[in-house]
């Protein structure tokens, strides 16, 4: 090309370019209006790039514009509430690098109202169960962690929300944009207290343990000191059964203990990383969970056992799977319906398991202490397991009636417990103080629960353990005693 081509060229690109950038809106950390002084459409509307430090900045100027001034007030009943944001508010808390609009995502609208309120999930993941001792999936993030300490129940979604009204009805201002700090439980009496209109517990409840993932959603914490004295006895009790077992010869070692445990951890690699792992794992699944052996010698019994034993591995591996799915994916739709109690899934298969127990503890009874078949001996350790499971199973439905009667959750939500809403319906007609009664009914479950954990491997139920490593030993072996069930 020639040096006039050349020219040419440059001058009909930089006539484009001028007129392109002439062309463009300014953006401005000042609010361009009409001479009548009233903020002119793009004002709001025009969105520029939130995601860089400029684009925060020119966003929040235009909200500034009227909202940072003590003139920015409405009406409400008669009484002009403050919808004054200072600008140093956002300098407070940890968002002071982000938009108003981050939050706000429908505030750019006519009129100029937000339907949804500030959407704090399009950045926060729901936590689970340890964060608040429970995951609060129907209270708004704004309701825990702002500082105002007004709440109520929304009856349209049945959420919990920040009141717009104080404990006299009268309106109140919600620009206050200040955090609490949710890590002191002081924060929690916002709704913890006895005569709240949201239907919360009347006193703050600690944390579920981990060992509660035996049947629940649980944390990776151990809660409640009680917790911690029950899993200090259930270990104590493990040891001993392990000592137990190698007092015995072991591949005809007697002396060496730790002779005994490094033969017994060859032979389980060996096993491992051999074709035998297959008959084993055939022998788990038929002898172990089906429990193919109890079935050969009494139908009946095999049921009793099932109805126990099948449910809670079930209400376990159900608990184990939540906090996996939830751990890598909390956002998740199947997450988000696993930690919900109110889920219509999560609260039948619930209710379904716990009357799984319940009704084998009751099949059990009636065996003991009715049919009294010959090989059915009645033993004190026997009796003791089976009260502490059907305690422990009767208070989990009493308290889920109450958590469903104090919260007010609509049938078409809550029918779906549908053992935990009957109680509901009946505990109802007591007209008692449920909101008070419910952390007395909490701490009693807890205990129970405790209970059960350290007598696992004391009393009978320590078959439970036993039991499999027979089946286990007896398939390494080749050797089994169709007689040892």
């Amino acid at each position: 090309m020639s040096a006039k081509g050349w020219m040419g060229t440059a001058i009909a690109g930089a006539v484009i370019i001028i007129m392109g950038l002439a062309g463009l809106p300014q953006a401005s950390a000042e609010m361009d209006t009409l001479e009548t002084g009233k903020p002119v459409c793009l004002d709001c509307h025009r969105q520029p790039n939130i995601h860089t430090n400029e684009g925060v900045l020119t966003a929040n100027a235009f909200c500034n514009g009227c909202h940072a001034k003590a003139e920015c007030r409405r009406t409400v009943d008669g009484k002009a509430v403050s919808l004054q944001v200072p600008v140093s508010a956002a300098k407070e808390n940890p968002h002071h690098y982000s938009a108003c609009i981050h939050c706000h995502t429908d505030v750019a609208r006519s009129p100029h109202k937000s339907q949804t309120g500030a959407e704090c999930r399009a950045c926060h993941s729901v936590h689970g169960e340890s964060t608040a001792h429970a995951p609060h999936l129907r209270v708004d993030c704004q309701a825990c962690h702002f500082k105002s300490k007004f709440v109520e129940l929304d009856p349209k979604d049945n959420h919990v929300k920040l009141a717009h009204s104080d404990l006299e009805s009268m309106p109140i201002s919600l620009a206050d944009h200040t955090l609490t700090d949710v890590k002191d439980l002081k924060s929690c009496e916002k709704c913890h207290f006895s005569d709240n209109r949201i239907g919360a517990p009347a006193a703050v409840l600690p944390s579920k343990s981990a060992l509660c993932i035996l049947c629940h959603n649980s944390p990776l914490s151990m809660g409640h000191p009680i917790f911690g004295v029950a899993l200090l006895i259930f270990l104590v009790g493990v040891l001993a059964t392990l000592r137990f077992w190698y007092l015995g010869s072991v591949q005809g070692e007697e002396n060496s203990l730790h002779r005994k445990i490094s033969l017994s951890s060859e032979t389980i690699w060996n096993i491992i990383f051999s074709r035998q792992i297959f008959s084993l794992l055939k022998m788990v699944v038929l002898d172990i969970i089906l429990q193919r052996r109890i079935l050969k010698e009494s139908v009946g019994r095999w049921s009793m056992h099932s109805l126990i034993f099948s449910a809670i591995l079930i209400r376990f591996l159900l608990s184990l799977f939540t906090a996996i799915i939830f751990y890598f994916h909390p956002d998740g739709d199947w997450a988000l319906a696993l930690i919900d109690k109110n889920n219509p899934f999560t609260a039948f298969a619930n209710d379904l398991l716990g009357l799984f127990i319940l009704l084998g503890i009751l099949w059990a009874v009636v065996q003991r202490f009715i049919i009294k078949p010959v090989h059915v001996a009645t033993e004190n350790q026997d009796n003791i397991a089976l009260l502490i499971i059907g305690t422990l199973i009767f208070l989990g439905f009493i308290l889920e009636g109450v958590r469903i009667l104090v919260t007010g959750i609509p049938a078409e939500i809550a029918g779906y417990s549908f053992i935990g809403y009957s109680l509901s319906k009946i505990l109802s007609v007591f007209g008692l103080s449920w909101k008070s009664i419910y952390p007395y009914l909490w701490y009693a479950h807890g205990i129970v629960g405790a209970l059960f954990v350290a007598y696992l491997p004391f009393g009978k139920m320590r078959h439970i353990f036993n039991t499999p490593l027979t089946y286990v030993l007896e398939e390494v072996s080749g050797v089994r005693n169709e007689k040892r069930i």
